[in-house]
């Protein structure tokens, strides 16, 4: 009995001794997973110095050559365009008082064909290509305007240079005074330029007691005035230099008492008198001053016309509506009172001739570059000695023709049937000089 409790004792001892040797291992288990814990601390690594490093190598692997294709060459920059450049150049011309300049040209110097006319009040617009050009303005009487350059965006204002004038009076051979007369201007050459001017060249009516004469807002440049009263023919002034807003002040024109030209005016075919015929002047001034009356034939024929030039070549041109109109030239009173000059009329047929003339059969006008071949009749003398048209006339029997108005190239051009004439032409840059016959030339 005792072994049996004896070993029931020693059995509870060893597991007991088991039991307690579990919980010893067990407990720590437990409480390392119950109980939280901090994560652990790393040492910080440590990078090593960048002297240390190894150098950098390159790729190894073999290079290979590559076609790159070339890319297009770049367009040109656009053409700088701005709100500005987009717009009409807009603007005013006024004159040397400040007013405007109604229906002055404005041109571009440096774009040609770019122009434009002011209105009423002045204004005017140019297209947008004008931005940035040098622009002048051009209105008889007052010239060229200053050279401005304009630029769009803003109000241009071109100014008109500052008009002259001239003053003085007319008197007769003797210095007394002519109270009443024509006045106008024959030519005009603008300062600083070589080429010819136009202005108003229509003649106007003076009465003045003293002969006193006013001519205002002139562009500056040379005049040649011309004068004509009644019984005295078209007599020019000498060279007139006016300066911007002077007067020249010193002008004395000499009228001279004219000749009277006689004649009877009869048919070339019947030689009978044409009555009522028309014998007046013809081309001894282009600006109109003439205040010699026509004459008209009688019951005879006969005529007197009273006022010709006392000296020097000059023609007269007869009308009758059933005959041909004819320009007789060549007449020269030679310092005589009077010349006499009859002439025959031909009947108006069914050719369209409507008139005739003795000359070189030229048609002359004033241009830039001074009197010019401005028309041919063709079988004159001119063609035949082959000068055409545009060709300008320096030269006429060896007197420089670019100092003669162009009534004078045309008095000179003209004369009896038969006579001889040397003219010399520009053209081209050079001088070609002709003799020719003058002959009879219908039209």
């Amino acid at each position: 009995m005792w072994d049996s409790r004896t070993a029931g004792t020693q059995q509870r001892a060893w597991l007991s001794a088991a039991l307690l040797s579990v919980a010893l291992l067990v407990a720590p288990l437990l409480f390392w997973l119950l109980v939280p814990h901090p994560d652990p601390v790393m040492a910080a690594r440590r990078e090593p110095a960048t002297a240390l490093l190894p150098p950098p190598q390159p790729e190894l692997a073999e290079p290979r050559e590559v076609e790159v294709e070339a890319p297009p060459p770049a367009p040109p920059p656009p053409r700088e365009t701005t709100a500005a450049r987009a717009e009409p150049v807009r603007g005013v011309v006024l004159d040397s008082e400040g007013r405007p300049s109604a229906g002055a040209v404005v041109s571009c110097r440096d774009e040609p064909g770019v122009s434009a006319s002011a209105d009423a009040e002045g204004r005017f617009e140019l297209p947008p290509e004008a931005d940035g050009c040098t622009a002048t303005a051009a209105q008889p009487p007052f010239g060229e305007g200053e050279p401005t350059r304009l630029a769009a965006g803003r109000d241009n204002v071109i100014h008109m240079n500052a008009a002259g004038g001239s003053a003085r009076g007319v008197v007769d051979q003797s210095g007394r005074p002519i109270a009443a007369y024509l006045l106008a201007i024959e030519s005009f050459q603008p300062a600083g330029s070589g080429a010819r001017g136009s202005v108003d060249g229509r003649a106007r009516k003076v009465s003045d007691p003293g002969g006193a004469f006013r001519l205002d807002e002139l562009a500056p440049g040379r005049y040649v005035l011309t004068v004509s009263a009644a019984g005295r023919p078209p007599t020019r002034s000498a060279a007139v230099d006016v300066e911007a807003g002077r007067t020249a002040d010193r002008v004395r024109i000499v009228l001279p008492q004219g000749a009277t030209l006689r004649g009877r005016v009869v048919d070339a075919a019947s030689r009978a008198p044409v009555v009522e015929a028309q014998v007046e002047l013809d081309s001894v001034t282009s600006s109109g001053a003439n205040a010699i009356s026509l004459s008209l034939t009688d019951s005879n024929g006969d005529y007197e016309l009273q006022g010709v030039p006392a000296s020097g070549p000059f023609s007269v041109r007869v009308r009758h509506e059933e005959y041909m109109a004819k320009i007789v030239s060549g007449l020269d009173a030679r310092g005589a009172g009077s010349v006499r000059a009859d002439i025959e009329l031909r009947m108006l047929d069914d050719g369209g001739s409507r008139e005739e003339l003795t000359g070189i059969g030229a048609m002359l006008s004033v241009s830039s570059s001074g009197v010019t071949i401005a028309g041919l009749i063709e079988g004159g003398p001119a063609v035949s000695a082959g000068l055409a048209q545009g060709d300008v006339i320096v030269r006429i029997d060896g007197e420089n023709a670019r100092e003669l108005p162009l009534a004078d190239c045309i008095q000179r051009l003209r004369g009896p049937a038969g006579t001889r004439v040397t003219v010399g032409v520009e053209r081209e840059g050079r001088v070609l000089e002709v003799t020719m016959r003058r002959d009879i030339v219908v039209r």
